[in-house]
């Protein structure tokens, strides 16, 4: 049934031209106010190989044993574009052990600077494997997060470090 009704076209016009105008404020908003979007890793094969550091125990006076020790990485993934692949960190780990020996709890530290001068780190409350951190860091690590797993893998020779691991990383700017 016909009503009579024609439609403007002047006044799509006039409409899509107001949206047009709002699409158009809009970018420009976004243009102008950029969304900090963060970079992002996943990685599946991290490894970490290098040379075991000197540790060393001492007895506290409460009969626990106090051990320290660490190495140098080389850090490797299937990731080229990781910021993290192809750079050195050093690793320190701190355990207090109770003079039972049934119980302990063991701090570790890895930090290393990448190829544009930037400080990395990672930390755990643990030792030879456990869930890690991501942090602080400097640059573009200043705000960074994510974190994983790490084991450490066996090997013939006591002065090598090999470490594998699996987990994320975020810049956010």
């Amino acid at each position: 049934m016909d009503s009579g009704h024609k439609p403007s076209f002047r006044a799509v016009g006039r409409a899509g031209a107001g949206v047009a105008a709002l699409m158009a404020g809009s970018l420009l908003t976004l243009a102008c106010n950029p969304v900090a979007h963060a970079q992002s890793w996943s990685i599946k094969d991290g490894r970490n190989t290098g040379m075991v550091l000197p540790s060393e125990s001492r007895k506290l006076q409460d009969g626990s044993t106090y051990l320290t020790g660490g190495s140098r990485v080389h850090v490797s993934t299937e990731d080229a574009t990781y910021p993290v692949t192809g750079s050195s960190m050093d690793c320190r780990w701190s355990c207090k052990i109770a003079a039972s020996g049934s119980e302990g709890a063991c701090v570790t530290l890895c930090a290393g600077v990448d190829k544009d001068g930037d400080l990395f780190s990672f930390r755990a409350l643990a030792f030879g494997g456990g869930k890690y951190e991501v942090g602080p860091g400097t640059g573009k690590y200043a705000n960074a997060t994510g974190g994983g797993t790490f084991e450490t893998v066996p090997t013939d020779d006591p002065g090598l470090a090999y470490v594998r691991w699996r987990g994320t990383l975020q810049l956010h700017k």
